[in-house]
């Protein structure tokens, strides 16, 4: 996924999931014997040499077996925020794994407790690896409604694949198990087809991606690297720069020292938006236990005209009330393609008289200082790279904690200020805002400014990559590109990300009815057969540093 998470998921987001998938199927080499994709029966056809062969069959059959392999991967629930990588569905698809592995005539490894898992194919050195993930983020916030038995936000069951419009939907159908489905088939093909490598080709895959990186750091710097790291958790045609990630956490005392209730006020009793630090929420609520409803109405008449493409809804229950805003929930790397509820839910609540106390002087800077403004403009701390654009700035998560309001942002920062210098302009973001709201502070210990990673491009990966991508797609003019996001490419030096997210098609990553293009499935095929077989190399290799 396009991200950095690492520790830093600082909204703690249970849904509800399927009972994890029971013992794994058998597994055969390519397609089941007899048919016409079976190994022997497809070769008996044609005579060619093998990587010849491997490219054919992927050509013909290679999307019949990654979308069945993506559809038993999908099954597992595997959400890094709700159970550690040595739980009952990371345990259930390890074993999975071991018997495709297996039965693909493949190696298989697991890396502490689940940690990484690593299928290879090949003797000697490592000598290109892909790296992706085989955790998923929550399908929804605890505590969420259902429609119609499904996850709010979804039209589909999330840990089931469906097929349709040449999508496969799915949670994790492209964040990441497609993925990792299409370079399993793609060393299942070289190994049935009789190709020989020069040395370890790997498919390594991390456990905790949406939520602790503990694991693959530790990988990382314990393993042998491939000569060629590869992941497929982001765009093609080849990024070589990944922002920085920022984790930036405000609060408010839910009821103010000393402060006299204002006579009138109405009092919001509770407070909820978005769903993980990653996410734009497409979802927030205020909560009032007495409250006249059609006063709600009429702030909401207020301020709809200013918010196209958002929903204002006024739930009434007994002498109870809630405001609802949804808009539309994007991954935060890609905020301007989402609509962000917390931006609709402060504005609505400008037209009504909150009480004093932590909620409102949330909404109050939410509203002043974040609303419409997607690049730290109002904060003081806007600037831009030239080659990797604008930092971006976004209000993620904002709730009530026991006696706390806190709010949780999200930054992807490019190449420019240290870290440290950023850390010292977001002291003096604290202290402008301390002066619009004087009881707000910062969760210190939750702070993380990350840096930027930009790619040695000067070896022959990146430039081989571009090449195979623009051969397989026709596009002659690609060219390499930055991400605001983050993988696990910059635990590896000299790594890139290629695919699967094909250009200009919105990414699905973290939202409700997450998709897959059958399309980038194909490329993906394509591109990383041939990655194998032009960067496959016997001699060395990259130690750990």
């Amino acid at each position: 996924m396009r991200l950095f998470c690492a520790v830093l998921l600082l909204a703690a987001c249970a849904a509800e999931t399927p009972a994890t998938p029971a013992a794994a199927p058998e597994v055969s080499a390519p397609g089941p014997t007899g048919d016409r994709c079976a190994p022997t029966v497809f070769q008996s056809t044609r005579r060619a040499a093998p990587p010849d062969l491997a490219r054919a069959w992927l050509s013909e059959c290679g999307r019949a077996e990654a979308v069945a392999l993506t559809k038993t991967l999908v099954a597992f629930p595997t959400i890094s925020a709700e159970q550690p990588a040595d739980g009952p569905a990371f345990a259930a698809m390890r074993s999975y794994l071991e018997s495709w592995a297996q039965g693909a005539g493949l190696k298989m490894e697991t890396f502490g407790k689940n940690d990484a898992w690593i299928v290879s194919y090949g003797e000697g050195a490592p000598s290109v690896g892909f790296v992706m993930h085989a955790d998923v983020v929550p399908v929804q916030e605890a505590g969420q409604t259902k429609s119609e038995g499904l996850p709010e936000g979804w039209t589909v069951p999330p840990f089931e694949v469906t097929e349709k419009d040449g999508r496969l939907y799915g949670r994790g159908t492209e964040d990441d198990k497609g993925p990792i489905a299409t370079a399993l088939v793609v060393l299942k093909a070289l190994k049935a087809f009789g190709y020989q490598p020069q040395g370890n080709l790997q498919v390594i895959m991390g456990t905790g991606e949406e939520h602790d990186w503990d694991g693959m750091i530790a990988y990382a710097k314990q393993a042998t690297h491939p000569r060629s790291v590869i992941s497929v958790d982001a765009e093609f045609p080849v990024v070589v720069g990944e922002s920085g990630f920022v984790a930036w956490k405000l609060s408010w005392p839910l009821v103010n020292a000393g402060q006299k209730k204002k006579k009138g006020c109405l009092e919001a009793t509770e407070l909820k938006g978005g769903q993980f630090l990653t996410q734009i929420p497409g979802e927030a609520e205020l909560g009032f236990t007495k409250i006249n409803a059609k006063l709600l109405e009429a702030a909401k008449v207020k301020e709809e005209p200013a918010r196209s493409g958002y929903r204002l809804e006024v739930r009434a229950h007994g002498e109870a009330a809630t405001l609802k805003v949804t808009g539309a929930a994007v991954h935060s790397s890609v905020a301007e393609d989402g609509k962000n509820a917390l931006w609709a839910l402060a504005g609505w609540a400008r037209h009504l008289d909150l009480c004093p106390g932590g909620i409102n002087d949330a909404l109050i800077v939410l509203r002043e200082v974040f609303d419409g403004d997607h690049y730290g403009g109002k904060l003081g701390l806007a600037y831009e790279h030239p080659t990797m654009g604008k930092l971006l700035v976004a209000p993620t998560v904002l709730r009530v904690e026991g006696d706390r309001v806190v709010l949780s942002i999200n930054m992807r920062r490019p190449e420019g200020p240290s870290s440290e210098a950023f850390g010292v302009s977001l002291d003096q973001a604290l202290i402008r805002l301390k002066k619009l709201s004087p009881n707000l502070s910062e969760v210190v210990a939750d702070r993380y400014v990350g840096k930027p990673h930009l790619a040695d491009t000067s070896g022959p990966l990146t430039a081989t990559l571009l090449e195979i991508y623009r051969e397989v797609t026709g596009q002659a003019d690609a060219q390499v590109l930055t991400i605001r996001g983050g993988t696990y490419a910059r635990l590896f030096p000299g790594a890139v990300s290629f695919g699967p997210a094909l250009p200009h098609t919105p990414y699905r990553g973290h939202a409700p009815d997450e998709y897959l293009e059958l399309s980038a499935l194909e490329v993906m095929l394509k591109t990383q057969l041939e990655a194998v077989l032009r960067l496959d190399r016997p001699a060395g290799p990259v130690t750990a540093k």
